[in-house]
């Protein structure tokens, strides 16, 4: 199991290298955007009042945005994998059709993780890996929210085990860069780009997660 995980780590990295371009084009102009909205909010916020409401805002904003650019992602790599590579912006414009069901998907998701979290952290961190194929379901077989959770549940099963693996190193490594970003850094414009860097590179997790979507659909 920990040299497939490997195996499947390296691909995932390769095709990040190897799409490298694509990606950029349809995560950044959203991470950028969204960087630069909430650096101005909290820029022009008074110190001595709250800044809940700024808060709230930048977070509704990425939630609404993350469907777009997550569902695009997700139709590129299938795409990829079908031999005929769609363009960024005709990845955007199929996440369009499935922005409401991807954002429910993914809030419904959220909140099972959360509530396991709650629960002594272990519950959720296994909710999380059990519902890792949700996105790619509801994106790629069209299935409503509730579904998508459950045929999640179901398929990754046999595939817990790989995915936590995988899903560790990678959040490892992001999780160490930013904290080294925070702790070597002071300049807040060279902080914010390294953080956008990090943020961007966490797609290896949306890769990864697709590569054992593929390895149990043919495996059914």
């Amino acid at each position: 199991m920990i040299f497939m995980t490997q195996e499947y780590l390296r691909q995932a990295f390769f095709f990040f290298r190897s799409h490298f371009k694509t990606l950029a084009a349809i995560q950044l102009p959203f991470l950028i955007t969204l960087a630069l909205l909430s650096a101005a909010l909290q820029s022009s916020i008074d110190p001595d009042t709250s800044n809940s409401g700024a808060l709230i805002y930048i977070g509704l904003l990425e939630l609404a945005c993350l469907p777009l650019y997550w569902g695009a992602t997700i139709f590129y790599m299938q795409s990829v994998l079908d031999g005929k590579p769609l363009s960024p912006i005709t990845a955007l414009s199929l996440a369009l059709s499935s922005w409401g069901r991807l954002l429910f998907t993914y809030i419904l998701n959220a909140l099972a993780v959360a509530l396991g979290l709650l629960l002594l952290i272990v519950p959720g961190v296994y909710a999380g890996v059990r519902l890792a194929f949700a996105d790619y379901i509801c994106v790629l077989e069209g299935k409503r929210p509730m579904e998508a959770l459950k045929s999640s549940w179901k398929e990754s099963d046999l595939y817990f085990w790989l995915l936590l693996k995988g899903f560790l190193v990678i959040f490892a490594g992001l999780f160490l860069a930013q904290m080294l970003i925070s702790q070597l850094v002071s300049a807040m414009p060279v902080q914010m780009l390294l953080t956008l860097v990090v943020e961007f590179v966490s797609v290896l997790i949306t890769i990864y997660g697709f590569r054992i979507f593929c390895l149990m659909r043919d495996e059914r």
